[in-house]
């Protein structure tokens, strides 16, 4: 137990003996009291008397109170690991550095299999200080290597998320909740009828893109990373035009009119996602019917002929 304060099992077995009578005692009387060989004894009694841990008077050997000592042990270990952690966050900075160096001369850099791809993907989420673009697109496969608990704790580190989805995600129930849970955590999402491509920017000087097509092999699974250069200044340029064109997801109900039913709200939002009737009664929890009666209602109400009007009309009155 005490291994992490600098003793060994039988030192820790030497001072139990020590504290448990609280009389002084001689590495000789300590060697029978234990059963161990002398030699071993008066070294783990000299280990103690180094870490404060024992005192001597004349040949006997007396506790000292463990709290006093132990503490102190405690907080020189808390000082050698913060001086670990800075010199691990300074190697960790020199090592990047010189990745940003080497991206320059060499501004894309393929990596290969689907394990190297996480890895990477989850390192540039985790390096992100400020701000992370994303695309996001069907088809999936499990070589995928995006998930939702990297991005919850970019957001939790206060790192500003905007995601932009092909409408088609709307067609998979469990992708659709986990976007509007992410949502709620402060992501910025938005739907558009098609995306590009995938695409993950960190901060806006690396951006990561697959290169294989979905459902290649782990040795075939290629994606590119971008770093700082025309090329990714390209790829963020991208992402801005079809953000400005896409629609808001998952609006929060405070942002929106407050007479607006928030029923009404949900299936607008839905709506101008452009989702399906059985999509929007799948994530709602209604029936096809309900759908179908509410948005001939707010067509009514908007004045509106057809579903883009609908979303046209609503965004215009600010209802979305």
């Amino acid at each position: 137990m005490l291994t992490p304060a600098g003793l060994s099992a039988f030192d820790e077995s030497v001072l139990r003996r020590l504290v448990a009578t609280g009389d002084p005692h001689t590495p000789a009387t300590l060697a029978a009291d234990l059963d161990a060989p002398p030699e071993q004894v008066r070294r783990s009694v000299r280990r103690l008397i180094e870490l404060g841990l024992a005192s001597r008077d004349g040949l006997a050997v007396l506790p000292v109170d463990p709290r006093v000592a132990l503490t102190g042990l405690v907080k020189e270990r808390r000082t050698e690991l913060d001086r670990l952690t800075q010199t691990i966050d300074e190697l960790s900075a020199s090592f990047h550095d010189r990745a940003m160096r080497t991206g320059a001369a060499r501004p894309v850099e393929a990596i290969v299999g689907r394990s190297a791809i996480a890895a990477r993907f989850h390192d540039l989420v985790a390096r992100a200080d400020t701000e992370i673009l994303a695309f996001d697109t069907p088809p999936y496969a499990a070589s995928d290597y995006g998930d939702s608990e990297a991005e919850i704790g970019a957001l939790a580190r206060g790192v500003a998320v905007r995601a932009v989805y092909a409408t088609e995600v709307l067609d998979h129930a469990e992708r659709t909740s986990r976007v509007r849970a992410l949502v709620e955590l402060g992501e910025q999402a938005r739907a558009a009828p098609t995306v590009p491509t995938k695409l993950v920017v960190a901060d806006r000087r690396e951006a990561m893109l697959p290169l294989s097509e979905p459902g290649a092999g782990d040795a075939d699974s290629r994606c590119a990373v971008v770093h700082a250069s025309g090329l990714c200044e390209a790829l963020i340029a991208l992402f801005e035009a079809v953000w400005t064109q896409a629609v808001p997801l998952f609006v929060p109900r405070a942002r929106a009119n407050p007479d607006l039913l928030a029923e009404d709200h949900a299936i607008l939002q839905c709506l101008n996602a452009g989702m399906k009737d059985d999509v929007i009664a799948r994530q709602l929890g209604i029936s096809e019917r309900t759908v179908r009666r509410r948005v001939a209602d707010l067509a009514a109400r908007l004045g509106a002929a057809s579903r883009f009007q609908i979303g046209a009309q609503a965004a215009r009155r600010g209802w979305v």
